[in-house]
């Protein structure tokens, strides 16, 4: 089972079907993340993912 899933992963990103959504204009491609709405409020907001922002985000996390 795993093993299936994981040739299915392997061809929905090969090269040919990256020409073919390439040739599509992107059109085709399944969503791959869900798009929330945002919350009303939040405490902290950090922009930034490099070695500030994680080291920020690690801080306030504790």
């Amino acid at each position: 089972m795993a093993a299936s899933r994981q040739v299915n992963k392997k061809s929905k990103y090969s090269i040919f079907s990256l020409m073919r959504n390439a040739l599509s204009y992107h059109e085709n491609w399944e969503q791959q993340w869900r798009s929330p709405d945002p919350k009303p409020a939040y405490d902290v907001i950090i922009v930034g993912g490099g070695g500030h922002g994680l080291a920020t985000a690690y801080y306030l996390a504790k």
